[in-house]
């Protein structure tokens, strides 16, 4: 288990500072959000440290031998959310399904919350969009790769990425980093991070945002010179579909490539570096915690075409 936690601001320079606009950012509130740490950590400004880490990871918490890395080498997915047909005809909130693909429509894996008994599934239906799941993602033999958490929250959403302990040297599970979601009246928010594991603690370096607006259906994922670097876009499947069904496509860009042919949509802002293995996997956890904050049918601030709400 982590011994230690702190929180560093990477690069955040005076026009356009990350503790300024995000609330979790915010000094005071850190204290609350450092939840493993022994002793308040100091906050370290470090400007060379925002250029974009090599595609190999250096440092990170994912090696390219990885099974997981098989799939976040795509630098374009498509996750389909499976229907639920007790959630459809009964509104009775089942364990979520994922189906995660290429852009040729190849399945390469899956993801699946866990569905422990009688007792979550009721426990489901009490805490709605605030209850606590475990997401496995898995390949298409049904090996866990990775593991995405949310523990309960009461307003703003909080969802990690986990390295399952597969290697031989490996005792424990490894954070991989983690998705925040920033609150709002209106916009939509969160804010990336990744872990970077120090001798007594963890530092999670901030590697980008997203601020989407009102009811939208895409979600850039920007640095904080405001460049994008991955998205994830809620994809209209059609009227009958999304009324009668719970399903929903998403679309997650993880590298420039994936942006060629789309300069109208997102300009030619597109960062040229591609993201590292641990931020492709926080982007992953984040499409999850997105579908299940705004497209969920029982999310009370629905933004698909159909708002089911309570």
């Amino acid at each position: 288990m982590l011994s230690g936690r702190s929180l560093r601001l990477v690069n955040c320079a005076p026009q356009f500072c990350f503790r300024r606009r995000y609330t979790p950012l915010n000094y005071d509130s850190l204290k609350n959000y450092r939840r493993h740490a022994q002793a308040p950590q100091s906050h370290q400004f470090d400007a060379t440290r925002w250029t974009q880490q090599p595609v190999t990871n250096e440092q990170g918490v994912i090696l390219p031998s990885d099974s997981i890395a098989n799939i976040l080498s795509q630098p374009t997915l498509v996750i389909e959310r499976q229907m639920e047909m007790m959630n459809i005809f009964l509104g009775f909130e089942q364990a979520n399904r994922y189906v995660i693909m290429d852009p040729t429509g190849s399945i390469m894996g899956y993801m699946l919350e866990r569905d422990l008994g009688i007792t979550k599934a009721i426990l489901r239906q009490v805490y709605r969009l605030h209850r606590p799941f475990t997401v496995d993602v898995m390949d298409t033999a049904g090996n866990v790769l990775m593991t995405i958490k949310r523990p309960f929250s009461f307003i703003n959403s909080h969802i990690k990425a986990i390295l399952p302990p597969f290697r031989n040297s490996d005792t424990e599970e490894h954070v991989i980093g983690e998705s925040v979601q920033s609150w709002h009246p209106w916009r939509r928010r969160y804010n990336l991070f990744t872990a970077q594991f120090g001798e007594k603690d963890t530092v999670y370096d901030q590697f980008g945002y997203i601020d989407a607006p009102f009811l939208s259906f895409e979600f850039p994922v920007l640095s904080e010179s405001k460049q994008t670097l991955g998205a994830v876009s809620r994809n209209f499947v059609g009227f009958a579909r999304e009324l009668f069904t719970d399903t929903g496509v998403y679309i997650i860009r993880m590298g420039p490539e994936a942006f060629v042919g789309l300069e109208g949509n997102y300009g030619n802002n597109v960062a040229l570096e591609a993201l590292t293995l641990d931020q492709k996997a926080v982007l992953l956890a984040n499409a999850v915690s997105i579908d299940f904050d705004y497209f969920s049918r029982h999310s009370s601030h629905s933004g698909g075409f159909i708002g089911f709400e309570e």
